[in-house]
């Protein structure tokens, strides 16, 4: 079984990054394949930018015709329902798939962001997929100084579970993929690695044979 992980952006060593957590989520006997878009921005933060990676999106789906499934590689979802209109393979968006995955394990959850700018941009992909009711917060990491990346991570994740009512976090960007195991052990509650939540997904889709739908919204023209 072959799942292709699409990194829209066009930063090689975050890819080798992304391609590690995926591999290490699949299981035996899974292909991973994990490209970068051609062409993509180097950091997927503005509306432009993902506009912009999708032309190397499409590019890859059109690569690799033989895969069981697709995987964003990119919590925002960028371009998903383009590629979902291109495929009958499942494509599946690693923000989507983390919010999935924490229905199951807790009443609300919240999602942790780089940037204070993309904040509102997980809002409204939170509502899209209608969730809005189960999330208790979307916070970002406060950047200041040189406190690492973990630790501010940590602090804003407690701040989501003891002030905004979390149940589950899940981490809202690719860069932070790995880090789900440390995290959980600190805070006591289950955190979401989006690339292996996608991975995750992807398998079992690909495995019962499941396709896009082709009446209604991906039906093509």
């Amino acid at each position: 079984m072959k799942i292709v992980v699409i990194n829209p952006n066009s930063d090689r060593d975050f890819t080798a990054q992304i391609a590690e957590s995926a591999r290490k989520a699949a299981l035996p006997g899974t292909e991973i394949v994990c490209e970068n878009a051609p062409g993509g921005p180097a950091f997927i933060e503005t509306h432009k930018d993902g506009a912009l990676c999708a032309p190397g999106m499409m590019e890859l789906v059109d690569r690799h015709p033989d895969a069981g499934c697709f995987v964003i590689a990119c919590t925002c979802d960028p371009n998903l329902d383009v590629l979902r209109e291109m495929t009958d393979s499942p494509v599946v968006g690693a923000g989507e798939a983390s919010m999935l995955f924490a229905l199951p394990l807790g009443a609300l959850f919240s999602v942790i962001q780089i940037t204070e700018g993309s904040v509102q941009a997980k809002r409204e992909l939170v509502r899209r997929y209608g969730l809005q009711d189960r999330c208790a917060s979307v916070r970002s990491i406060r950047m200041e100084g040189e406190e690492p990346r973990e630790e501010k991570l940590l602090e804003a994740a407690r701040i989501a579970r003891d002030v905004d009512g979390a149940e589950v976090i899940t981490l809202g960007c690719a860069c932070l993929a790995g880090l789900d195991e440390r995290l959980q052990k600190e805070l006591a509650i289950p955190v979401v690695d989006g690339i292996a939540a996608g991975v995750r997904l992807a398998e079992a889709l690909a495995r019962s044979g499941a396709f896009t739908s082709r009446r209604g919204k991906y039906r093509g023209f």
